[in-house]
């Protein structure tokens, strides 16, 4: 094949017209296309073929004539193929050939093309600007390719084509077989260039990257075209060839090409798509041959994205690449699928036969059936893995193995299936039966709809696997996920279908002759998907934040794709095991409630026809019968849609006023759930499914579990109110089934009209589920736990606002559950079930809801200890380890930790007791109860033995009843004989304590207390370890001693051995018998051994020094400190035992003499100093003493000794480096113990012994210096188990430090000494981890440094000194507030519980020093009087360790005010201010008041009161409140200051809590200085600019001072002068505007009256008289004024009861109720008057309707007793207001597609109406329009800011319409360029504006595409503006106001505009 040589060639002839179309569209020539040696000039050197362009344009235009055929091809294919879809619009053609023809070829214009393009061009307006270009290339490229020459025609230019895309295409080469057509070749390269490889290189170097990149898309396009040229001018048969023909050589296989790396911008595929189109070719054979090839073509492609096999070799790898490719292919099957329907169209219209008819109709049929082989390839491409077998390099098939290769394409893949071809194939509708169109279309339905059923199928597994196919690894995912996207688009066309309901299996897909055939609305499978979906919760061990308005509403995985940093087209990723788990759910519940709408609606429909048809022709029985059915079937379908719509309200909805009227319709479905699950589960195949409690369950889960937390504790609160229909308590009454007659907010009235049943008795609580009270109630509590939402709800019961606590309620119905289901079934199975969920789900829960559970569970157990329950041993296994776990980790304060050991045991003991215990577990259970021990804490004794009585119960009970006290004897024996737990091989110090041996002892010694014969059954197996003198190694001996150590802690083995302590008739206490105290000799013999084995296990001399705070070193002092404790314990349970009493004075006096003499054998030296200090601690800890006269003198001398010991460096051979560590760890341990023991003895012998102050005031005091001096450096190297040590012995010598200073000693260095001990401590602090322990350290500090007199003496030596910087102890209070912070509050609370009662000093002190040293402290004071502590979690560590320094607090005090409730309990006990001394007056209390009404003089920003729960709002609450509290120490030297300021921050804007404490600051403040406040007060009345707050404010002040209780403190007579000036300014607001201060005014003016005026005296004459003839008749008006007297009388009972004084109190103040953020919420006199309004006007219209209103009433209730028999409406279904689900939110479209965009969220077109609010301000109006303007399905809304949206404001009255509608911003200043580019776009501009040519609204015909532009609120549209307004219209008026509402205004307009469309669409 040889192409026509044509001056150059084809080459030559491409590269002229790429040139010319350059430099027409882009206005460059000379570009060089030499393809084998790139131009290295900037573009102004050509190749020849460029230089003779002049005569290859003039051949172009020769001979441009052709023949019939010719032309009909052209007109039939040519503008089609080169123009297409591009030149259907408008186009500048004819100036894109005049500039051709005149050749633009002026180099000048090229710097003008060489200047960069403007950055910040919007990536929209790039894609605009793309399309138009291309749509402009084209028509420039028609242009040049028709002007070709004739003689260009080559010889056959379909071989032509082909050859060249076969070889553009081929992987390895780019050029023919045919080397002798060299032109051909380089042909092939150049066009391969230009479409497959980047250009740039031949463009010039100044160009722009965005320059070059739209000359390679229009060169792109103009090589297609070619391609297309060259194929449509083929010498032989030019009518053999079509547009199909082009799509099948040229387009596709460059679009679907998989062997190379080029991927098409997505604008020039459509270019490319639109340079094709069927609509109006000649249908011939040939041609239907091609579009079945097309379509071949697009089947293949889809194989190569689905087939593993087909995509090993392509280029197409990414999850991105394969969803683009699948997009195209849809898109062509549409475009060809359109276009086929459109010829067919109009064959049929020109009334062609039936042969005409018969290849159109072949032809759709084609496309449709390869549409749907795609869309079955695409279903089963994401839903199963292909199979595969390796056969293991042998043929044999047994050897076989197979293997499972995962689906290609994710669930993004089915939409453009859902998107495109679904609802292209099946339009709603379209599927029935008849012709053999519609026949064909149910074949393929059924096909469709049995790939369906095999994704609902339950056996897909077993089905699929006969097709060679296997479900996909995340089956459970995937397959519900794409089964409802496709149904979502199928069920409007399919719901009327009768269709298989069973898949069909095997190789015989099309049989379903067996299978039972109906509608998808009566197939189980489709129920079975709807329910499980609906049910789906989701991740719901994380929710969407603390409050956020999620809800859930508008997200999808399309819109979390761009969010999460996917893709901007595409939502999912490649691996579905990735998926948001709950972003899954969610899509599945909304796509699920969607089709049950379908189904349920069509349903109702059928039933309304079929109905109407059958209405009238039933007779007799039969007949009656036959109503009776379809009016159940009716009920039925109303309950399912009531069903539907609160579900889509609870997924929907998250304003909480919405959500809260769904309960009434939630009852009754409960109600009717209950019923059904009496009657049973109906299987009809031809009715409904029966509403049973899972669906119920599913709904209330939509609640429950919503992302807004608020919306959470409204559900649980509700449900557990029984408001969901369940019936919460034991005994139901009328009022609990009504929910009390609380309400949380106002319920709208009902628009049911339609009679309906009443929901009749409460649902048991029995039906509800277990799975359902633990995984979802359980878990929503859980969800706001220690949240800012909190468990407290505020509800409204008869009119008063009262808190009440979800917790309560939900204890109070796991109580009542549990009990209901002990006595509902005999076997107990459900009870089983519920006790064994409960043990599973300890570490899934927080520690309050932990509690709160096992608290409910366990008291429900005990009242009915019914035994009904089995509790399996393994489960009880897995619970004690899971609550082991659990203690260890930390954060929970073992109060807690033993109310769960406690329930525990009474569930264990309540349960069905265990026939054949297992011994391990029974350990295992006891493990959890360690004795009480009072070395570590103080736990409750009541909570210890109760829970002890349990365990004794519970093990009492196991087996026969005596398996106890056969087992405990048996496990003692073998413990000690190793045989139930073996030994280790080896002891040494450095593995540390064997945890697990200690603890299977404790368990033991436990198990025999139990059985209540303890010594019988511990001694024996004492004894075989401790009958002899037992060694250090001895292991026997060592679990002895263990099971000693447990017996005597708990309390079973002491004084005789039984338990028993013996005294004599002195009642003192005797020694144990011989046998005992025999083995406390071995005992205390073992220990010692113990200690010394030191010696042994880290012999050797150490050479360096070790870390001491390292894992051996940790295990080593632990060692150690387990020995101590052991010998401690047995000195306290053996207190008489002689030979613990020898043995350790003894080796005390020994370690006394050892550590005076300096040890002279340096080899040993440092290990003997560490076991005489560990030995001398051991001794001390058991009471050791000197007998001797010289005792504090040894003491001192021990102390001393001590003090100077330390590890000497050793010579020799060294020793391990983590034996080194280990010994220095026992070195501090010891020495710290020691010294914290000695210490306290100093102290005591010095105080008995005579001169011991002398003494103390040397050497004692020297001594301690030492020691704090040695402590604060040794903090950091001292192991932390020696860390309290350390500090019990700093905090010994300062107490005692501190005695000096108050014996008047030598006390001038006192507060250095207590700057080191708090540096000392607070060290020690930051070093302690364990909790318990840290909590006593901060205790034992904050009660060492805030003594009243060590807070005195700073103050008298410091502070008033003016040497602040020597001031340590208010230096640890500040540094103690600053740890605390936001985080730690108890130490807040710690710190200032003791500091508040030093500040008061001693109770000793006088009236004149109380508060003398708390003046440092007044702004550290000011800021914790607003100090709010945190909300933190019950399980928080540390919670309830400040509770024992709570007795001082009211017990009303609230969690989040004990800090400052104690500061204000510190300032209540000041004494008055006439007692008080005058600097604390002044300076600490005045500089308080003033510090915190400057505060609150601050007024809120941007004019809004303060966020209610904000910080902000919190301080200017609690500082009002603390401003009550001192109210009676405002003095009159700053009576003035403080009201000029009370008066200003009264001005500001603020809540009626807020003012409620104002106003009886004021209150208070006026009845001490009513000169002062009562001058100010009676100025601000009389002012006529005031706010209606400040002046309500102002009446209750005036009513409270001139007719309340306090009106004798603020009048002393009838003639005071305030009495007029107060009637002159109330007066004026009798006629306020404001209903709340006419009331009050009225009021005032009644009793304020008679005191000026005589009212009984009518007479007189002259002004004055006049004036109060005036007066007079005010007065008698209001008294004889029936209604006014309602409202006074109330009015005056509240001002009577208004009680100040108790709100300025301590108590008073911390009594109020408290709201969801914890600040008081007190009933102010606003909101009360407001309620009293109300009753009064309901008592005076409250009265007996007339009786001809009593008859209408009764005639319109009989009529409504009558059914009736049409179906009800949606909106008369339910009384709340429906929630639609958009269609956006169900996420089955195609981003990508601009179609997407031409819908709304409901699924409706979106009109041409964009709405431009940009010259709107106000945020009402815009809220108003954006909420108008997405009802009313317009375009867009143009705003002036889109920040506009996150106001509050603009959502609470937008309803949401801000995530439906498309907004943009255009600011004023761009309005008028905005307005034009609209124009431009064929939009007419329509404003709506009153001028002399506006035209009526009504009157004016508007056309499809408007912007409507809306003016200012009083300016209306500027005149500059009205220059591009195209219309002006105005609105019809009737009355006198000219002017409406900017949002009224274009509400009207946009409903006018609304209404002609859909006229307009019907017509």
């Amino acid at each position: 094949m040889a192409a026509a040589s044509t001056d150059g060639g084809l080459t030559s002839q491409f590269q002229l017209l790429i040139q010319r179309s350059c430099s027409l569209l882009h206005h460059f020539d000379g570009l060089n296309w030499n393809v084998d040696k790139p131009s290295e000039t900037d573009g102004h050197t050509t190749t020849a073929a460029a230089a003779d362009g002049g005569n290859d344009n003039a051949a172009m235009n020769d001979n441009e004539e052709n023949d019939d055929d010719q032309s009909d091809s052209s007109s039939d294919d040519g503008m089609m193929m080169f123009g297409g879809g591009l030149l259907d619009s408008d186009s500048d053609n004819e100036d894109d050939i005049m500039m051709m023809d005149s050749g633009v070829n002026d180099a000048n214009d090229q710097d003008d093309y060489y200047e960069e393009e403007e950055d910040g061009e919007e990536e929209e307006e790039e894609e605009e600007d793309d399309a138009a270009m291309l749509k402009r290339a084209s028509s420039v490229h028609v242009a040049l390719l028709t002007s070709l020459s004739p003689t260009s025609f080559v010889k056959d230019g379909k071989e032509l084509v082909q050859t060249l895309v076969s070889s553009m295409l081929s992987p390895t080469s780019t050029t023919t077989d045919n080397g002798d057509d060299e032109d051909l070749n380089k042909l092939i390269i150049t066009i391969s260039s230009v479409l497959l490889k980047s250009s740039n290189d031949y463009l010039p170097k100044r160009m722009s990257d965005e320059r070059k990149r739209k000359i390679g898309l229009t060169n792109s396009l103009l090589a297609v075209q070619y391609l297309l040229h060259l194929l449509n001018t083929s010498s032989t048969s030019v009518s053999s060839t079509s547009s199909l023909l082009g799509w099948k050589l040229v387009i596709l296989p460059l679009l679907f090409n998989t062997t190379t790396t080029k991927s098409f911008n997505d604008t020039l595929q459509t270019a490319l798509l639109n340079l094709i189109s069927p609509t109006s070719i000649k249908m011939t054979q040939d041609r239907l041959g091609y579009c079945q090839d097309v379509c071949q073509l697009c089947v293949l492609a889809v194989d190569q994205l689905t087939s593993t096999a087909a995509a090993a070799g392509a280029a197409v790898t990414s999850n991105h690449s394969r969803q683009s490719q699948l997009v195209l292919v849809c898109d062509v099957l549409i475009r060809l699928y359109d276009g086929m329907n459109k010829l067919l169209g109009k064959q049929q219209q020109r009334g062609g036969g039936g042969e005409e008819l018969a290849l159109p109709t072949k032809c759709v049929d084609s496309v449709a059936n390869a549409i749907h082989l795609v869309i079955v390839k695409v279903i089963r491409g994401i839903c199963y893995a292909q199979v595969e077998h390796d056969c293991g390099g042998s043929n044999k098939e047994d050897n076989q193995s197979v293997v499972l290769l995962e689906p290609l394409l994710s669930l993004e893949a089915v939409r453009p299936v859902t998107g495109m071809l679904l609802p292209k194939l099946y339009p709603s509708g379209s599927v029935g039966s008849g012709n053999l169109k519609e026949q064909q279309q149910q074949t393929r339905a059924v096909e469709l709809w049995n790939e369906i059923l095999l994704l609902l199928s339950p056996y897909s597994e077993e089905v699929v696997s006969l097709d060679k196919r296997k479900c996909c690894r995340n089956w459970e995912s995937v397959a519900p996920m794409t089964a409802t996207a496709i149904l979502c688009i199928l069920l409007p066309s399919f719901r009327g279908m009768e269709l298989p309901a069973v898949p069909a299996t095997g190789d015989n897909h099309d049989n379903h002759a067996s299978s039972p055939l109906c509608r998808p609305v009566f197939q189980p499978s489709v129920w079975a998907l709807i329910r499980q979906s609906l049910k789906r919760c989701g991740d719901t061990d994380s929710f969407g934040g603390d409050g956020g308005d999620s809800g859930g509403r508008g997200t999808s995985l399309l819109s979390r794709g761009a969010r999460d940093g996917g893709s901007s087209t595409f939502g999912y990723d490649d691996d579905v095991s990735t998926y948001d788990r709950a972003a899954i759910d969610q899509l599945l519940r909304r796509r699920s409630a969607h089709i049950l709408r379908l189904l349920i609606e069509y349903e109702r429909d059928s039933l309304l026809r079929s109905g109407s048809k059958k209405k009238g022709k039933g007779k007799g029985r039969q007949g009656k019968d036959n109503q009776d059915g379809r009016i159940d079937k009716q009920k039925r379908g109303d309950m399912w849609m009531k069903y539907v719509l609160c579900f889509e309200m609870l997924e929907m909805e998250i304003e909480i006023h919405l959500v809260d009227q769904v309960w009434t319709t939630v009852k009754e479905l409960s109600s009717e759930a209950s019923m059904n699950n009496l009657e049973g589960v109906n299987d009809s195949t031809n009715e409904l499914p029966l509403i049973v409690w899972e669906d119920v369950a599913s709904l209330l889960c939509r609640v429950l579990l919503s992302d807004a937390p608020t919306l959470r504790k409204l559900g649980l609160y509700r449900f557990l109110c029984g408001d969901s229909g369940i019936q919460v308590t034991s005994v139901a009454t009328e009022e609990d089934q009504d929910g009390n007659g609380r309400t949380f907010m106002r319920k709208a009235e009902s628009k049911c009209k339609v009679k309906k049943k009443s929901g009749g008795a409460s649902v048991p609580i029995t039906t509800v589920s277990v799975s359902f009270v633990l995984d979802i109630v359980m878990r929503s509590y859980d969800s706001i736990v220690g949240t800012k939402v909190g468990t407290n709800m505020q509800i409204d019961e008869g009119g008063q606002q009262k808190s009440e606590k979800v917790a309560d309620l939900l204890s109070e119905f796991l109580s009542n559950y549990v009990i209901a289901l002990a006595a509902s079934s005999e076997d107990g199975s459900e009870l089983s079930e519920f006790m064994t969920r409960i043990l599973a789900v300890i570490t899934t829960l927080k520690w309050r809801s932990l509690v709160l559970l096992f608290r409910a569970v366990a008291t429900a157990v005990d009242q009915s200890a019914s035994h009904k329950y089995t509790l399996e041993q393994e489960t009880v296994r897995s619970a004690i380890k899971d609550m082991l776990s659990t203690f260890s980790s930390g954060g929970a304060p073992r109060s807690l930790q033993e109310g769960l050991r406690q329930d525990l045991t009474s569930m264990l003991k309540n349960a069905v007791p265990w026939t054949r215990p297992d011994a391990s577990i029974v350990l295992d259970v006891l493990s959890l109860y360690p004795p009480q021990d009072d070395l570590v804490d103080n736990t409750d004794n009541e909570t210890h033995s109760l829970t002890r009585s349990a365990l004794a119960t519970w093990i009492l009970g196991l087996g026969d009843g005596q398996w106890a006290n056969n087992a405990a004897p048996v496990c003692a024996s073998a413990y000690v004989m190793g045989e139930m737990l073996p030994f280790n091989e080896k002891i040494d110090i450095l593995s540390g304590v064997n945890t697990l041996e200690r603890t299977l002892g404790m368990a033991i010694s436990l198990l025999c207390t139990l059985t209540g014969n303890a010594s019988e059954m511990l001694w024996p197996a004492i004894f075989k370890g401790l009958q002899k003198p037992p060694s250090a190694s001895s292991h026997k001996a060592i679990r002895s001693m263990i099971l000693l150590e447990w017996g005597c802690r708990e309390e079973a083995l002491s004084g005789m051995g039984n338990g028993d302590i013996v005294t004599d008739k002195q009642n003192c206490m005797l020694p144990p018998p011989p046998n005992v105290e025999f083995l406390l000799n071995h005992a205390v013999q073992l220990l010692m051994s113990q200690v010394m084995e030191i010696k042994t296990s880290l012999g050797g001399r150490a050479e360096k020094s070790g870390a001491t705070r390292s894992q051996a070193s940790g295990q080593a002092s632990s060692y150690i400190y387990t020995l101590i404790n052991q010998i401690r314990v047995l000195h306290l349970s053996f207190p008489s035992s002689s030979s613990i009493s020898l043995a350790v004075n003894a080796i005390l006096s020994q370690c006394a003499d050892s550590l005076k003499q300096p040890n002279s054998d340096e080899t040993d030296g440092p290990i003997e100093t560490v076991v005489t200090l560990t030995l001398c601690y051991a001794s001390l800890s058991c009471d050791a003493k000197f007998e001797d006269a010289k005792e504090l003198e040894k003491l001192l001398s021990i102390c001393e000794a001590i003090m100077t010991c330390e590890l000497s460096q050793a010579k020799g051979k060294s020793m391990r480096r983590d034996a080194v560590q280990a010994l220095r760890s026992i070195f501090h341990y010891a020495k710290w113990g020691s010294l914290s023991l000695i210490v306290p003895m100093i102290n005591e012998a010095a105080r008995k012994q005579p001169g011991g102050a002398e003494l103390a005031s040397g050497s004692i005091q020297q001594i301690y210096e030492k020691i704090l001096i040695s402590a604060n450096e040794a903090v950091d190297s001292t192991p932390v188990i020696a860390l309290p040590p350390l500090f019990a012995c700093t905090t010994s010598c300062g107490e005692y430090l501190v005695e000096l200073e108050d014996a008047g000693a030598n006390g001038t260095s006192l507060l250095s000494s207590i700057k080191v001990i708090s540096e000392t401590l607070f060290a020690v602090l930051k070093e302690e981890t364990a909790s318990s322990t840290w909590m006593h350290m901060l205790s034992s500090m904050c009660n060492l440094l805030f003594s009243p007199k060590l807070l005195l003496h700073e103050y008298q030596n410091s502070y008033v000194d003016g040497d602040r910087d020597n001031m340590p102890v208010m230096e640890s209070f500040e540094k103690l507030i600053e740890m605390g912070s936001a985080l730690k509050p108890h130490i807040n609370i710690v710190a200032v519980s003791y500091i508040s009662v030093a500040w008061l000093g001693n109770k000793d002190s006088s009236d004149q020093d109380v508060g003398l040293a708390a003046i440092p402290y007044r702004d550290n004071i000011a800021e914790l009087l607003v100090y709010k502590e945190p909300k933190f979690d019950e399980s928080s560590a540390n919670q309830n360790s400040t509770k024992d320094r709570h007795g001082i607090l009211p017990q009303t005090t609230d969690g989040s005010s004990i800090t400052r409730a104690f500061v204000l309990s510190f300032l209540s006990k000041l004494p008055s201010p006439e007692n008080m001394s005058d600097v604390v007056l002044k300076e600490l209390v005045h500089h308080i008041i003033l510090k915190l009404i400057d505060a609150c003089c601050l007024p809120p920003a941007k004019g809004k009161p303060f966020i209610t729960g904000s910080e902000e709002y919190s301080k200017m609450m609690r500082s009002w409140q603390a401003l009550c509290l001192l109210s009676r120490f405002v003095t009159f030297d700053i009576a003035n200051e403080v009201a000029q300021k009370v008066f200003k921050a009264m001005s500001n804007l603020s809540h009626g809590q807020i003012r409620y404490f104002m106003e009886c600051f004021t209150v208070q403040c006026t009845r001490k200085h009513p000169s002062v406040f009562g001058q100010f007060f009676i100025t601000e009345i009389r002012r006529n600019d005031l706010s209606l707050q400040y002046v309500s404010s102002l009446m209750i002040i005036g009513g409270n001072l001139t007719v309340g209780s306090y009106s004798n403190d603020f009048f002393h007579s009838k003639s005071d002068k305030k009495i007029k000036e107060i009637l002159c300014g109330v007066l004026p607001w009798l006629s306020s505007t404001q209903g709340f201060s006419r009331a009050i005014a009225q009021l005032l003016v009644y009793k304020l009256i008679p005191l000026v005026v005589d009212v009984e005296n009518n007479s007189g004459g002259g002004a004055i008289e006049k004036d109060d003839a005036v007066l007079r008749s005010v007065y008698l008006f209001l008294q004889q004024n029936q209604d006014m007297s309602r409202v006074r009388v109330k009015q005056q009972s509240f001002f009577d009861s208004y009680d100040v004084d108790t709100a300025c109190q301590f108590e008073g103040l911390l009594a109020f109720e408290v709201d969801d953020g914890d600040e008081a919420s007190p009933v102010h006199m606003v909101d009360a008057i407001k309620e009293c309004l109300a009753d009064v006007y309901k008592e005076v219209h409250d009265e007996d309707a007339p009786e001809w209103k009593q008859m209408e009433d009764l005639l319109i209730s009989a009529e409504g007793g009558n059914q009736d028999e049409s179906v009800p409406e949606n909106d008369e279904l339910v009384n709340f207001q429906r929630k639609i689900l958009p269609v956006d939110a169900l996420d089955l479209r195609i981003q990508s597609l601009h179609e997407n965009k031409k819908f709304n969220a409901a699924g409706n077109k979106k009109q041409g109406l964009i709405v431009c609010a940009t010259l709107v301000d106000k945020v009402p109006n815009l809220a108003g329009l954006a909420r108008t303007a997405e009802i009313f399905a317009a375009e867009t809304l143009v705003l002036p800011n889109t920040l506009v949206k996150k106001q509050d404001d603009f959502k609470s009255i937008s309803a949401s319409a801000n995530d439906w509608i498309d907004m943009e911003e255009c600011k004023e200043e761009n309005l008028l360029v905005w307005l034009h580019k609209k124009k431009a776009e064929g939009y007419t501009i329509v404003g709506l504006e009153q001028t002399s040519s506006s035209k009526c609204l009504t009157r004016f015909n508007f056309p499809d595409k408007v912007v409507l532009l809306l003016g200012k609120e009083k300016e209306g549209i500027p005149v500059e503006f009205l220059s591009a307004v195209d219309q002006c219209i105005e609105i019809p008026q009737l009355g006198i106001i000219r002017s409406l509402n900017v949002h009224v205004s274009g509400a009207l307009t946009i409903w006018e505009y609304t209404s002609q469309m859909m006229k307009r669409s019907r017509r």
